[in-house]
């Protein structure tokens, strides 16, 4: 089948809204950044703070507050779970969806379950996939390996990260053209949400971003 790459509309769009959520953000935390930074040096060179001074570090105090509620509340909508019991195997065709690639290798056991919320979960890896489609040299695969620390590994043959391992995880950082930086921060999220972990590492020729189970989560066979 033909190798089916991220739409560019579908990027752009995503580029777009999380550029003009990111402006408002940058917005509402410049002015206390600013009163901040302000009384620090203030206090810094022993000058003492007024009553005023005090009631605009209230009003910044009490606005970041709310910022963070309406933050929180955005968080726990998106990732809000929804907990069935399925397999390796329908989390990841959950998360290929209509989408084929060429020279992409699946590996998952049907014989092993655990309880997740499958659109979550699945739209976590389904980033990982995107990541290591578009990385790739020639191959790239999704297995999900049992033992101590079981999980999803997502993999490529790709050149590895143009940046360090902990700078990939934060949110917006990314290397290519018109992304949005945030598609390991959704897999992160996804895989937190749920008491999971994900981790990177370069495994050569491989980089390998692995989406990781408690081993006590892992039951068999799946119900039917």
């Amino acid at each position: 089948m033909a190798d089916r790459s991220i739409e560019p509309a579908s990027s752009l769009e995503r580029r777009a809204a999380i550029g003009a959520l990111a402006a408002e953000l940058g917005h509402d935390l410049q002015g206390a950044l600013n009163l901040f930074r302000s009384s620090l040096d203030r206090l810094t060179r022993g000058q003492a703070l007024d009553e005023e001074d005090l009631s605009l570090l209230g009003e910044e105090l009490e606005r970041l507050g709310q910022l963070s509620g309406r933050l929180r509340g955005l968080a726990r909508a998106s990732t809000s779970l929804q907990k069935v019991v399925c397999n390796p195997r329908q989390v990841i065709d959950l998360a290929l969806g209509h989408d084929s690639f060429e020279a992409f290798a699946v590996e998952a056991s049907e014989e092993i379950s655990f309880a997740c919320d499958p659109e979550v979960l699945g739209q976590g890896l389904k980033e990982l996939i995107k990541n290591a489609v578009e990385a790739r040299k020639a191959h790239a695969g999704v297995r999900f390996e049992q033992g101590a620390t079981p999980g999803f590994c997502v993999w490529d043959d790709g050149a590895g990260f143009e940046v360090p391992v902990a700078a990939a995880l934060a949110w917006g950082v990314t290397t290519r053209p018109s992304a949005a930086g945030l598609g390991l921060t959704v897999a992160l999220r996804a895989a937190r949400a749920h008491g999971f972990n994900l981790e990177l590492k370069r495994v050569p020729p491989y980089t390998e971003a692995w989406l990781l189970l408690p081993a006590r989560e892992l039951s068999q066979p799946v119900p039917t």
